[in-house]
């Protein structure tokens, strides 16, 4: 008489059917600088007697508060951006920000670019709007920031 038996358990088969969790190990970091806050030329007025944009306490308190705004704001680990990206900022005769662009527009860079956008906005302070011959008038200026990323995925240390 013989017996045959199989090799396999299923309770053995199933205990090694296990779902391992899967864990994102890769990191990115962004560093970026501001490289100045840019009034844009306006050819209407005489430069002898214009006047340009002011934000209290001058560019260095903007940019400050601008980084301060690109970290409350900006999820850092979602991005690998690299190059200078610029946003133009529409200031009214009272001082106010109207109207922001951001760029320029590559490829995937839509939620980054309204990123930039929201943290220029929150920097919420009044400028001293251009002047021409005194009078205050509507002016544009441009904010350049160089962005350079690096991605590693650090699973295996």
């Amino acid at each position: 008489m013989s017996s045959l038996a199989f090799a396999q358990n299923s309770d053995v088969e199933e205990s090694l059917n296990i779902e391992i969790p899967m864990m994102d190990n890769s990191l990115s970091a962004v560093a970026y600088n501001v490289r100045g806050i840019y009034q844009i030329k306006d050819n209407s007025c005489d430069p002898s007697k214009f006047q340009t944009l002011k934000y209290p306490g001058g560019s260095e308190a903007y940019i400050k508060d601008l980084k301060e705004k690109l970290m409350e704001n900006v999820n850092w680990k979602t991005y690998v951006i690299n190059g200078l990206f610029f946003v133009k900022m529409d200031i009214t005769k009272e001082g106010v920000l109207s109207k922001l662009e951001a760029g320029p527009k590559v490829e995937n860079s839509e939620a980054f670019l309204e990123d930039l956008k929201d943290a220029v906005k929150k920097v919420n302070k009044t400028w001293t709007p251009a002047k021409c011959n005194g009078d205050p008038i509507p002016s544009k200026a441009i904010v350049k920031i160089d962005f350079s990323s690096m991605a590693y995925d650090n699973a295996f240390n």
